[in-house]
Formats: structure tokens, C-alpha cells, sequence
């Protein structure tokens, strides 16, 4: 091999440890569009991470959003560990639909002094639920025999609303019909996280009690285990 050969091959040999070096950098610190990929407990024990941007996600803690504020402020934990650390995220765009108790949340932001999250842009991640619809009341039995299910933990089936989704904290979540596109409808009031998979005239069970003034308070929605 002569001089330029053997000078030519130093340097592709090291371009290609220089290459291998920033890769193996990136994916130690787990950058997502120029985020570092954080846990909840990483970025409440790294000071340092301070006026950095990071992704982070987990699950939406029970009662530490109030419906219709702006800036929208909740709170996500990691995954299987409701009482260990908690990160305060400040959201500042659209709640989406999907959003509620128990809500897988991504969120990407700037980490500030106080330690909250200042997101810049969130995604909700809700696993698919399935129950059975062979035990369950109609929407109809609710609309038409109400007095004698109220304030009773009872199933409900129906189909979703066409376009009747709203965002969390709105006074009604969604409504339940009788048929696919119409017939008996109920208002249904809701905190937790719709499942993946539920859209318009899909078919879902609920779990809950209807109240005096006709709306259903559902404890749970899972969709209908005859459609998986």
C-alpha cells in the first residue's frame, strides 16, 4: 500500500470513528428532535437540566388539573409509580380530547427554575379497554326508565355521538345513542382517559350512575369486546 493509500484510509477511518462516536453520544442521551428523553425522576433530581429541553412522559395524576384553566397546569408521574416523583407541566395550546385521569402523556418542553415543564407540545397515549355489552342497560332503559336506576353503579351500552367528543372538563364529555347516528341519546360526564380506538358511532360500555338530572356519570368507558 503506498503513502496516499494508507493516508486516504486514516482518514476514512476516522470520519467513520468520529460518526460512531457522536451515534453512540446521541443514543446515550436519548435525544428526541433535539430533546433530551427523560424519566419524571431524572428531571426532578438533575438540576442541570434547567433551561434545557426534554421529552418526558407518564401518566396524568388524579386531581391535579382543574377543567377550563389557561394555562392548562396537571401533573404526570412515571409509569407504575404513582407515589414517587411528580412533574408540574404548563400547556398553553388545545387540551385534546383524549386527555383525562390515568392519560399517558408526552410532553416536550423547556424545564424552568421552579422545576415545572413550560410544554411546547403534548400527545396523549390512552391504551384500548374492552368490556362486555352482554349485562349491560340500553340507552333507551336510561332515557325511558331512569327513575329506577338512579344514583345505582350500573352498565350502560350505546354508540358514540357523531361529533359530540369535547375536550375534559366540559360539562359533557360525549353522547351515548341508541343507534349508530341517532335515536335515544344521554349526556355522559367523564374525567378519565377516553381509550384508543373510541371515535364517532363506536360502540362502548360504561360504567357509572345517572343522576336526577338525566346525565350519566361514567366511572369508566371501555369499548364494546364484541368489535375486537
Amino acid at each position: 500500500m503506498n503513502k496516499r493509500a494508507k493516508q486516504r484510509l486514516i482518514v476514512v477511518t476516522a470520519i467513520v470513528l468520529i460518526a460512531v462516536g457522536v451515534l453512540i453520544y446521541a443514543t446515550s442521551q436519548g435525544s428526541a428532535g433535539g430533546a433530551y428523553q427523560k424519566t419524571v425522576a431524572q428531571v426532578a433530581a438533575d438540576k442541570t437540566l434547567v433551561g434545557e429541553q426534554v421529552q418526558v412522559s407518564g401518566p396524568v395524576l388524579a386531581g391535579s388539573w382543574k377543567a377550563g384553566q389557561r394555562p392548562f397546569v396537571f401533573k404526570i408521574t412515571d409509569q407504575g409509580k404513582s407515589d414517587g416523583a411528580q412533574l408540574e407541566v404548563i400547556w398553553k395550546g388545545a387540551v385534546p380530547s383524549a386527555f383525562g385521569d390515568g392519560t399517558v402523556a408526552i410532553v416536550k418542553g423547556i424545564v424552568g427554575d421552579d422545576g415545572a415543564l413550560a410544554a411546547t407540545s403534548l400527545v396523549t397515549q390512552c391504551p384500548s379497554k374492552y368490556a362486555s355489552a352482554t349485562d349491560a342497560l340500553t340507552v333507551g332503559d336510561m332515557v325511558n326508565k331512569g327513575e329506577n336506576f338512579l344514583d345505582k353503579p350500573v352498565k350502560v351500552t350505546g354508540y358514540v355521538g357523531a361529533d359530540s367528543v369535547k375536550a375534559v372538563g366540559d360539562a359533557e364529555r360525549f353522547k351515548l345513542t341508541s343507534e349508530i347516528g341517532g335515536g335515544d341519546s344521554l349526556s355522559i360526564t367523564y374525567s378519565g382517559a377516553l381509550p384508543d380506538g373510541m371515535k364517532d358511532l363506536t360502540k362502548v360500555v360504561l360504567s357509572g350512575q345517572l343522576g336526577s338530572d338525566g346525565v350519566f356519570t361514567a366511572t369508566e368507558v371501555s369499548l364494546d369486546q364484541a368489535a375486537k
